[in-house]
């Protein structure tokens, strides 16, 4: 397929014209060419049908024109619908505009590298694309100015086309097209000038100067101005008689526009000394690869502060500009206080870099890599991938075949990735002596006697001529005087810190020595901080809990982080967010193990860990009230409240990351209450905001804590939230599984609340798993106890649920009366999850009842719940049952606007059995609305993407579907073997539509 809009706009496709319907429709195509794969607003689509007077059902119009561009299209995704508008997605040389553009701009680099002949035929393909005045068809507004703008890029072509014949002398083909170009473009003083250096060069001298004469009149006649700078100087030329060269009259090549690069390489090292040979080994490395497609890995290796990371950033700031595409950086946390970045959080960052939404992010590491794969398969970019640990943690991150280059640091050889991969090892040593004493020369500023020079070669000595003790221990000797440095280096002598053969035992001894000597200029108080953030495990901490860990009162707390941040013991973003370095890291732990006793650290983390139970306790209350009395969390004297929702939720986004490794760390701790209940609250955040690796990583580590501790309610609590979550990924049996194993926890501890609980959980378990009538009977036993409990809550949550059973069955009355009565109570009660779910539900029951216009009522009141609760789950629903709704009264086009957005957001959540929903939805629409090609592309889609875990509704509902649409087509052979594998799923669950299928089926002569 091959759209053009250099001319008349139209679309070829295996050698024949597809005929487009009218100027809009031609207009539509033409600007989604021009932006292709970028969104396109719908304001700023309806604006080029209509001008400035859009009609009251633009909207609903221009989806229309929408959908008849996509049947014209042979790939029926290529327009992408978004929240904020369309986009098209052509892949390269699908419109002649891409290959025009491509042309020209390979044209233009043969150009600059003299390449004359290449360039000149180059530019001959892209101007032979061209049928007539672009954009050719669409509505006059368009053409008078994109079509005006392309022009402009065609002359300039053309311009660029004429000026390499000039170079290669072909004057004589030259003066006719001139001529009628400048008769054309009158004011155009490149193009009179081209024209006069072609008749000068042709020997036509006199004629040349005449067209110079007729130009200058032009001017001043139009504009009032004389010809500019370039033209009077080509006259001049012309006037003495010289010979012209074609650079005579070069022309300004027009802007090339570039997109954003990464540049994540940290700040270049300043001061930086030594490690010649390094960079040269590097250097050679690249030269010598250089034109290869296969990615190119060096590893340095070497010991903990020994300076990888500095050679690694210097050399990569040296050679930023073999790298056009840029470079990107990770810090992979191999040998660090917190846990190791894992393949699919460090592929997560990646791609953000590589300008991947998080919305389309997908969750799989296998995924994530291919995309990662994919997206660097035609760049040259440096990647480093700093601090790794195993060949495991690298192997993911690693492109495929591509001209980027790999440089990974590590304190691990990684042999293991050499049997996989061509790396290329440099192994860091220590400084040589001279280096090191360069470096603490320059870094202590000015030159020293030979007494001074003496002492500064101890002084790096006894640094161990470790690069990071060098460069800490300047930063504490900075203004000193010579005595200073001399009674500094006595120290360090007579304690006996540092050799070069305690390095090679100990590799973080060098770091230690420096360090100690940073450490003992601190305040009592500060020192104290520093030994307790030793026992904080997260990349960053706020200073609440920082006070919450060493006990110190908000002012000291701050104090001392101040005098530590001075001292370059610890960072502080502009958050007031702190971190410190991971080697200054585990000096602070080691500190605080050597000077803080057992109980002292104890402790600290039990009131660290209790601050952060209670901090997350007050936080989600905000996003998901429950009595949580029972858990017995005592108040937390001076913990800050939250104001409502937004505050709470921007908390809890700041402290993920944290968290996480809160969780993770009180395991390790043997804080396994701590654990799970710290999870047990924040499991609603991480399924609200869509963190499902976060989610299910804390919630088996809670579950293993819950069982370690014998916490027997907890682990029901646990095993209840992870099966919950598990409905997100389509893992439907293990959801029921997991709930099934709470119910029977909570019943052999004689738990009735408990008990009430897990029965309404194993009832929606069990409707989601397709056993509605065994739904029902779970699900009235829930009533019957939590009536017994005299626990109205409880009584109408599993109302509710039992109404979701009812629908499925079609038993639609009785679903609106339960529903309509649980309404009621949450509206009381103040619960606006549950009214919004219920509100989506009562909706599809009042479509299903006939009263298409009451559920659009309700849906819309459900769409501004779920907004204030930014609950795209929620959102996806809603929007997916007004296109419902709508689809029932006929309203086909805003159905289908409503089902591209619903759609839309359950790609961008990731949410396959919504999308998988969606899809049936909207695949229903379109055959109803007499479309059954799209219907059958559709479906056909849908059940080609069922995967075992889909949802067994959405997997009857399409082979139903596709069974119907394949019927109405005159395909009944084939429609008959989707009837049947639906009749196989829907008959076993006793829903009407089991009797439905088989009657179409009879109604066709089926068997």
């Amino acid at each position: 397929m091959e759209i053009r809009v250099l001319g008349p706009v139209d679309i070829w496709r295996d050698g024949r014209l597809i005929k487009i319907v009218g100027p809009k429709q031609r207009t539509l195509l033409a600007v989604l060419v021009l932006q292709a794969d970028r969104v396109v607003s719908h304001d700023r689509l309806l604006t080029a049908l209509w001008g400035t007077k859009i009609p009251a059902s633009g909207r609903r119009l221009l989806h229309n024109h929408l959908w008849s561009v996509r049947r014209l299209l042979s790939e029926s995704n290529a327009v992408v619908s978004t929240p904020t508008g369309y986009s098209l997605r052509l892949r390269p040389g699908a419109s002649d505009l891409d290959v025009f553009v491509t042309e020209t701009a390979l044209a233009r680099s043969a150009l600059a590298k003299g390449d004359v002949a290449h360039a000149a035929e180059g530019f001959r393909r892209a101007l032979s694309l061209w049928r007539g005045p672009a954009l050719g068809g669409t509505h006059p507004d368009l053409q008078a100015t994109e079509g005006a703008a392309l022009e402009e890029q065609r002359l300039t072509a053309l311009m660029d086309r004429i000026e390499a014949d000039l170079t290669l002398g072909r004057h004589a083909d030259l003066v006719g097209e001139l001529r009628l170009l400048v008769a054309e473009h009158p004011l155009n003083e490149k193009l009179r000038g081209q024209l006069m250096l072609t008749l000068h060069r042709a020997g036509r001298t006199a004629e040349a100067l005449e067209v110079f004469r007729i130009g200058r009149r032009h001017f001043r006649d139009e504009l009032g101005l004389d010809p500019g700078e370039e033209l009077a100087r080509i006259h001049q030329t012309v006037l003495s008689g010289e010979s012209v060269s074609g650079d005579a009259v070069a022309a300004h090549s027009p802007a090339v526009r570039t997109s954003h690069v990464p540049r994540q390489l940290p700040a270049d090292i300043t001061r930086f000394t030594g490690r010649v040979e390094k960079l040269r080994q590097l250097d050679v490395l690249l030269s010598e690869r250089e034109g290869a497609t296969t990615v190119v890995i060096s590893t340095i290796a070497g010991t903990a502060g020994v300076g990888k990371t500095a050679l690694a950033t210097r050399w990569g700031h040296r050679t930023s500009v073999r790298f056009p595409d840029g470079q990107l950086y990770i810090n992979l946390h191999g040998y660090s206080g917190i846990p190791a970045t894992t393949g699919a959080q460090a592929l997560g960052q990646l791609l953000r870099a590589l300008g991947v939404t998080d919305d389309d992010i997908p969750h799989g590491i296998d995924e994530r890599a291919a995309l990662y794969r994919s997206l660097l398969a035609d760049k040259r970019m440096l990647i480093v991938l700093d601090n790794a640990a195993t060949p495991d943690q690298i192997r993911p991150l690693l492109p495929g075949s591509s001209p980027s280059r790999v440089v990974i640091t590590s304190r691990d050889a990684l042999r293991g990735l050499s049997v996989t991969h061509d790396v290329h090892g440099i192994s860091l040593d220590v400084l040589m002596a001279d280096e090191a004493i360069a470096l603490l020369n320059t870094l202590l500023g000015g030159s020293a006697t030979a007494r001074e020079a003496d002492t500064i070669a101890e002084l790096a000595r006894l640094c161990g001529y470790l690069p990071l003790a060098l460069r800490l221990a300047a930063a504490q000797l900075t203004g000193s005087s010579p005595a200073e440095i001399e009674e500094f280096v006595i120290q360090l002598r007579r304690e006996n810190r540092l050799t070069v053969l305690d390095l090679t035992e100990d590799p973080e001894i060098g770091v230690r020595s420096a360090l100690e000597m940073s450490y003992r200029s601190l305040t009592a108080p500060a020192r104290r901080m520093f030994r307790m953030l030793g026992l904080h495990p997260g990349p960053s901490i706020g200073l609440d809990a920082a006070a919450a860990l060493t006990g110190m009162s908000a002012d000291d707390t701050a104090a001392a982080v101040q005098t530590l941040v001075n001292a370059h013991l610890l960072q502080k973003d502009d958050g007031q967010r702190l971190s410190m370095h991971d080697l200054v890291r585990v000096y602070a732990e080691e500190r605080c193990v050597n000077d803080e006793t057992a109980d002292h650290r104890d402790n600290a983390l039990t009131g660290m860990f209790d601050w952060y139970r209670y901090a997350v306790l007050k936080a989600m209350d905000h996003l998901s009230p429950v009595d949580t009395t029972a858990l017995g969390i005592s108040p937390i004297e001076g913990a800050s409240d939250f104001s409502g929702f937004d505050e709470a939720m921007a908390w809890l986004e700041q402290e993920h990351h944290t968290l996480v490794a809160v969780i993770t760390h009180a395991a390790t701790k043997d804080r396994h209450v701590h654990v799970w209940q710290i999870f047990s609250r924040l499991s609603w955040f991480f399924y609200m905001r869509n963190y499902l690796d976060d989610l299910f990583l804390t919630g088996e580590t809670a579950l293993s804590s819950a069982r370690l501790a014998g916490d027997r309610r907890g682990e029901a609590e646990i095993l209840s939230d992870l099966g919950y979550a598990k409905v997100f990924i389509g893992r439907y049996a293990d959801h029921l599984s997991d709930q099934q194993a709470a119910l029977r926890i909570w019943r052999s501890i004689l738990d009735r609340p408990g008990e009430a609980k897990a029965l309404r959980h194993v009832s929606y378990a069990l409707q989601l798993a397709g056993q509605p009538l065994q739904a029902i009977e779970v699900g009235e036993q829930c009533l019957v106890v939590n009536r017994e409990l005299e626990d109205r809550l409880g009584e109408f949550i599993a109302i509710t649920y039992l109404a979701d059973s009812y629908l499925t069955l079609g038993r639609f009355d009785k679903a609106a009366k339960s529903l309509e009565e649980s309404l009621k109570y949450w509206r009381e009660v103040n619960r606006e999850y549950e009214e919004t779910y219920c509100l989506i539900q009562l909706g599809t029951v009042r479509t299903e009842l006939g009263d298409p216009e009451t559920a659009l009522d309700l849906f819309r009141k459900a769409l501004l719940l779920s907004q204030n609760q930014k609950n795209k789950n929620f959102e996806t629903d809603i929007l997916n049952g007004i296109a419902t709704a709508m689809r029932r009264q006929e309203r086909y086009d805003e159905a289908f606007e409503h089902h591209e957005k619903a759609l839309s957001l359950a790609r961008s959540i990731r949410s396959k059995p919504q999308e998988d929903e969606t899809l049936n939805s909207l695949a229903s629409t379109c055959l109803s609305s007499g479309d059954a090609q799209s219907a059958l592309s559709h479906y056909q889609k849908l059940v080609a993407g069922l995967g075992e875990m889909a949802n067994v509704y959405q997997r009857g509902f399409a082979h139903e579907g596709l069974g119907d649409t394949l019927h109405a087509l005159g395909r009944t052979d084939e429609a008959t073997e989707h009837w049947r594998t639906a009749l196989g799923i829907w008959a076993p669950m006793g829903v009407p539509q089991a009797e439905e299928v088989a009657q179409r089926m009879r109604e066709a002569g089926v068997s």
